[in-house]
């Protein structure tokens, strides 16, 4: 027995120290973040780390915050249930109707993932922007004595609401194939209309995916920084980002109160994760058994026109009339100047400072996503492949900013690294620091996705015939999750290559991301220019979205 525990001993050694300093660096990257953020709103590092809570008393008693806390409230419960509405009626219709195009209609659908939500704000100011707005000239030009003004709350809630419509599909889509149709089958039998079996049995049995997915939207929603500041800065409407971007802008800034502000967004992100577990809780929601069955698709006859019809309007909406603007914009010399050439075009882009800051973003992204899916890789292998103690703690916490706004993560990251001896802040590090902190979990969802799918049996056969867990790992087990790798991989590199809610508050001269230029020229109102600028970083966008879904059809096949 003790010859047993010698020989056990040295092959568990490798794995525990591997697992101990995969727990401090994500101490270091993800939890170190996050309670700075909860420190410095209530300690003042000037009165030698007694309780100040000045930021705390400022905050609390600032009606300006009051203001920002109740707009980001409301812009984002309505944005959320806006795009739940949507995302679950496109899931319907793309699942479980036969709908003409379903199938490629909701391919296309999730495309505005991969559209900056800073892009699609600029897009839509140019369609609805009051007097100047192309679809308010196009009504005053009919004679039509309306003006839409999409410089309100209710506008800023339209567009985070339709780009965040493909989240909730997504996921109830996947719930609607996965429910059992001899339920709502005997509903019908027990003398249910087809709107009763609805919304009496298919709409309960996907409350889990509903509640999911609002609650990913509108975690999205608070934290979004582009968006608010693009179509609430004209008229001061100002959320709870836009707040925390302007401490930052005070000289010296004010790291007290975006602490607190950020302190603000993730009790928001906690009380929706909350509201949905305490309302599911006591329900069971169980559909799916061990008898094998195939969604059940309704036959709609004529009315299939209207759902078609309803597909494409979203399509309109999110991809094809901001598009069309953006193009019309870039080819102008100046917003609606009623003169288009392919040279205006040309003229915005072609500038060492576009290119200088696309290389950079290029070279930190593709930094980071390499870093990110190896630590995530790395992650997903020692929780599923190991029996150490601590495993499962080392996953919730590399998971937990899935649940943090981007903004709120990023001014932790700026707290941890601001005041050490050495150079951090201000270079390019810091960006790396703070997208493989916030997103690595990203990475270890994919991975681990694909590793309980491999049984351990192919790993052991490999050992038998002398194989060391190193070649093991090389020859058997990465290219079989290769796909999924490489999946998140690209998903990483797009999320850095437009992420502006972090990078606005920790980039420098030497680090200056093509999403700042993009809000640089913005703030100058540049439109035609931001048009192109916004063109490129679409295109980028959606090219990396076509090779994801490359990547997975591979994979499935």
């Amino acid at each position: 027995m003790s010859h047993v525990a010698d020989t056990a001993w040295p092959r568990a050694l490798p794995q525990a120290l591997g697992l101990t300093s995969l727990g401090a660096l994500i101490g270091i990257l993800v939890l170190a973040p996050l309670v700075m953020i909860l420190t410095r709103a209530v300690f003042d590092p000037n009165a030698a780390r007694t309780l100040e809570a000045r930021s705390l008393v400022a905050v609390l008693t600032g009606w300006i915050y009051w203001s920002a806390l109740a707009s980001t409230v409301a812009v984002a419960l309505c944005s959320a249930l806006l795009a739940c509405v949507l995302g679950t009626a496109l899931a319907w219709i793309f699942v479980r109707t036969t709908t003409f195009g379903r199938t490629v209609l909701e391919q296309i659908a999730q495309l505005p993932i991969f559209i900056p939500p800073f892009v699609g704000a600029v897009a839509w100011a140019l369609l609805l922007a009051p007097r100047v707005g192309a679809i308010n000239r196009i009504l005053s030009a009919l004679g039509i004595p309306i003006e839409l003004d999409l410089y309100t709350h209710a506008g800023m809630a339209w567009v985070m609401g339709i780009y965040l419509a493909p989240y909730v599909m997504m996921i109830v889509a996947a719930a609607l194939r996965s429910i059992d149709p001899s339920l709502e089958e005997a509903a019908q039998v027990c003398g249910l209309t087809k709107l009763q079996t609805a919304l009496r049995v298919t709409a309960p049995l996907l409350a889990p995916a509903i509640l999911s997915g609002a609650m990913l939207a509108f975690t999205i929603a608070v934290g979004l920084f582009g968006t608010p500041i693009v179509l609430g800065w004209s008229r001061q409407i100002l959320l709870l980002t836009s707040r925390i971007w302007i401490a930052s802008q005070a000289t010296p800034p004010d790291y007290g109160i975006m602490a607190v502000l950020s302190l603000y967004l993730i009790v928001l992100s906690i009380l929706a994760t909350a509201a949905q577990r305490s309302f599911l809780a006591g329900r069971s929601y169980v559909t799916v058994t061990g008898k094998g069955f195939r969604p059940r698709v309704i036959e709609l006859g004529p009315w299939g026109a209207l759902t078609f019809a309803a597909g494409c309007l979203y399509v309109i909406l999110a991809i094809a009339a901001p598009l069309v603007v953006l193009v019309v914009a870039a080819l102008s010399p100046y917003t609606w100047a009623g003169q288009y050439s392919i040279a205006n075009l040309r003229a915005s882009l072609d500038s060492d400072d576009v290119w200088s800051t696309m290389t950079t973003s290029v070279l930190i992204s593709t930094a980071a996503a390499t870093l990110a899916a190896a630590l995530g890789l790395a992650i997903s292998w020692v929780v599923s492949r190991t029996r150490l103690p601590g495993r499962q703690l080392l996953e919730y916490l590399v998971l937990l900013p899935i649940s943090v706004p981007g903004i709120a993560f990023g001014v932790g990251v700026m707290l941890v690294w601001i005041d050490v001896p050495f150079a951090v802040y201000g270079t390019p590090s810091i960006i790396l620091l703070a997208f493989i902190g916030r997103f690595t979990a990203y990475a270890v969802r994919s991975v681990s996705a694909s590793l309980v799918q491999i049984h351990p049996e192919l790993e052991e056969s490999a050992r038998v015939f002398g194989y060391g867990p190193v070649r093991t790992f090389a020859r058997i087990t990465f290219p079989l999750i290769l796909p999924s790798v490489l999946a998140s991989w690209i998903l990483l590199f797009s999320f850095f290559m437009t992420e502006l809610s972090m990078v606005i508050l920790l980039y420098s001269e030497s680090s200056r991301m093509f999403s700042i230029l993009a809000f640089e020229v913005w703030n100058v109102g540049d439109f035609s220019r931001l048009a192109a600028l916004s063109l490129l970083q679409t295109a980028i966008g959606l090219a990396l979205a076509v090779t994801l879904k490359v990547v997975f059809r591979q994979k499935a096949l």
